[in-house]
């Protein structure tokens, strides 16, 4: 698998010039056809010793897998889908495979693991001698992101329901953060090694020191935006801080980032992988969440993840996706953020202006802070080593903050379908830009008081 540098793979802005924004997320993916699976294939941007297919019985995955010279790595059995991999892998394998797959009468679909590899990113911390405990939430008042919201005008009428969680599919949570740890549910799941347990949703220890490694601290930013604990004299507070995080982890463990592969050519092999995304999302929706949070992007089209998106929908589950920071390499789509159905979410600044790297598009459904979002992160040896609150930038910090929205709007009124909640934070939101909708900030940015207000009168 070629390198592939994602904005930690995640929509993050990594570092430019100090301020914290991205590299491509998609370099040179532009033009018609840009985003299909060949594409993928040409550039090598997905798993060479793997495929997945899916099949017409769930019953027939062995048997397919052992007569096609494969073994089973991961079965999705809710979508009919399997993962299938070689030890022996070489040169044309991947093409040969998925005609011989194409042509077995029991399976509907082959297809190849896209695999974007993680890129480091930057967060910068807080002033030197900020204090972060204090009376009531100290950090609250660098928290733009919630005025800008009309959050706490919200919060006059909910600040969340436990029983609305919110799945967050990302580098996992730290479940010792004193900011999250009482909101954080127990049945969190690490997707990427198909283990159920909120300590196996957890970046690991060592993944904490920094370095190449930074980027796991993704997942619990991304989760204290939505939900860290209200009035508990530390931090900071969520945007719904009474709901529930579901840490649904689809990064590798340092383990897996750093054992050789089979047929490992000595490239990166700390991939996110299609299919351990899409299993994130069955798994979510089979285990009681009401919302996805995906601050994530694959460049190219998936009929795996496409089903995976389904399948959450019509069981009634409202998804949100990143818009992506590429705007500087001409936007590039985000095909999970272009699903139909998804939210997706672009970001705005201070100024409550688009950001330069938010990109633009038919799929940006509404936009929300994403510019110097202080929040949650890991941290070792009590903030010795990695501060445990920390600022990033991207549309992957607007996008939970969309979410934080979308939980008070089904704290309110939990009967919502994704459709509804969908349309609610469209036309409850601020409009900005042109007017009317724009590919710049879709529909206008995230009004919480007026979303909850209206979920509220239907």
């Amino acid at each position: 698998m070629n390198a592939f540098h994602l904005t930690l793979s995640l929509l993050l802005a990594g570092s430019l010039a100090g301020c914290g924004v991205a590299p491509a997320l998609m370099p040179g993916v532009s033009g018609e056809g840009a985003t299909s699976m060949s594409a993928a294939r040409k550039a090598g941007h997905v798993e060479g010793d793997a495929v997945i297919v899916k099949v017409k019985r769930n019953g027939d995955v062995e048997a397919i897998a052992r007569e096609h010279g494969l073994t089973v790595s991961r079965k999705i059995s809710a979508l009919g889908l399997a993962e299938l991999r070689t030890s022996s892998a070489g040169a044309g394998w991947l093409d040969r495979k998925l005609k011989e797959l194409s042509k077995d009468s029991r399976v509907t679909f082959a297809e190849p693991n896209l695999a974007v590899s993680l890129s480091n990113g930057q967060a910068n911390p807080l002033p030197a001698g900020t204090a972060i405990e204090g009376s009531n939430d100290p950090l609250r008042k660098f928290q733009y992101s919630l005025d800008a919201m009309s959050v706490p005008e919200a919060w006059k009428t909910t600040r969340g329901d436990r029983k609305i969680v919110v799945a967050v599919i990302d580098s996992g949570v730290d479940d010792s953060h004193k900011d999250l740890k009482a909101n954080l549910t127990s049945n969190g799941y690490d997707a990427y090694n198909s283990r159920k347990g909120t300590e196996h949703a957890a970046p690991t220890s060592l993944s904490r020191l920094g370095g190449k490694f930074s980027s796991f601290g993704h997942g619990t930013h991304v989760a204290g935006i939505i939900g860290a604990v209200e009035g508990n004299n530390r931090g900071i507070v969520g945007v719904a801080p009474n709901c529930t995080i579901m840490p649904i982890k689809i990064f590798p463990s340092l383990r897996d980032a750093l054992r050789p592969k089979p047929n490992d050519r000595g490239e990166d092999q700390t991939a996110i992988i299609a299919s351990a995304v899409a299993e994130g999302i069955v798994y979510a929706t089979e285990h009681g969440a009401s919302i996805i949070n995906m601050s994530l992007g694959f460049p190219y089209e998936s009929q795996s993840l496409a089903l995976a998106v389904d399948y959450a929908l019509k069981k009634g589950v409202t998804v949100l996706v990143a818009a992506g920071n590429e705007r500087m390499e001409g936007s590039p789509v985000n095909t999970l953020a272009n699903l139909p159905g998804v939210i997706g979410v672009g970001a705005t600044d201070e100024d409550d202006k688009v950001t330069f790297f938010s990109n633009k598009g038919k799929y940006v459904s509404v936009s929300a802070p994403g510019w110097r979002v202080l929040s949650t992160m890991p941290s070792v040896f009590n903030g010795l080593i990695s501060e445990p609150y920390q600022y990033m930038d991207g549309t992957s910090m607007a996008c939970p903050n969309a979410a934080g929205v979308a939980a008070l709007v089904k704290s309110v009124n939990p009967s919502l379908t994704p459709a509804q909640v969908k349309q609610i934070l469209e036309t409850s939101s601020d409009d900005r830009g042109a007017k009317g909708y724009d590919e710049n900030y879709g529909h206008g940015r995230v009004n919480a008081a007026r979303a909850v207000a209206m979920a509220a009168k239907r």
